[in-house]
């Protein structure tokens, strides 16, 4: 039976106890059967979906704080920067590494096969530089690139300093003929003598 039919009967309980009772009882929405499963219209339903953590009556109230600055927080990005750099300056010398490998190993493989050719040795030079394997030959092609990219380097290089050997040369050519015009110059001129007249 329902406690709103027990209020609506008369003689059954004081009214004033039930009253009170059964408003509480609406109030905080409990289930009168532990048997019974909870049904989505209720409220505690849809607050048990809710982590505990996320919840109203779990809440602290967050007051913040100014917090001063760490001074090891400048330390510790110092040295993140500082392992960074050294881990891709470790990767850097182990890919130049292989590099200089597989190039020496190539360059070992070409001088063989010229060896023979000198020799008058017959040679099969398709076979042993791997022409029809693909991988070999995108291989041959990116060292080819390489020393193609290696050698403008160096032309560019010795350019400059031409360049620069010239523009010294001039530079001191200029130099020279300045001084000997300023020492002819010089010869001429008369020494003045130092007395107190001219000062006045």
């Amino acid at each position: 039976m329902s406690i709103r039919r027990l209020l609506t009967r008369p003689g059954s309980l004081p009214a004033a106890s039930l009253s009170t009772t059964a408003s509480h009882i609406l109030r905080t929405n409990i289930r009168f059967s532990s048997t019974a499963p909870a049904t989505i219209v209720e409220g505690t339903f849809w607050r048990s979906l809710i982590p505990k953590p996320f919840r109203r009556e779990n809440r602290t109230p967050s007051t913040k704080k100014s917090r001063e600055w760490n001074p090891a927080t400048f330390f510790i990005a110092i040295f993140l920067l500082i392992g960074s750099m050294s881990i891709q300056m470790i990767t850097l010398r182990h890919s130049f590494d292989r590099y200089m490998r597989q190039s020496e190993a190539r360059i070992t493989t070409l001088r063989e096969v010229v060896e023979k050719i000198q020799r008058g040795e017959p040679v099969d030079v398709e076979k042993s530089l791997g022409t029809g394997d693909a991988k070999k030959e995108e291989s041959w092609e990116e060292m080819l690139k390489a020393i193609e990219r290696d050698e403008a380097a160096r032309k560019a290089q010795k350019q400059e300093k031409a360049r620069q050997a010239e523009s010294i040369a001039k530079a001191a050519a200029i130099a020279e003929m300045e001084e000997a015009t300023s020492t002819t110059e010089a010869a001429p001129r008369k020494a003045r003598t130092g007395s107190l007249g001219n000062f006045f």
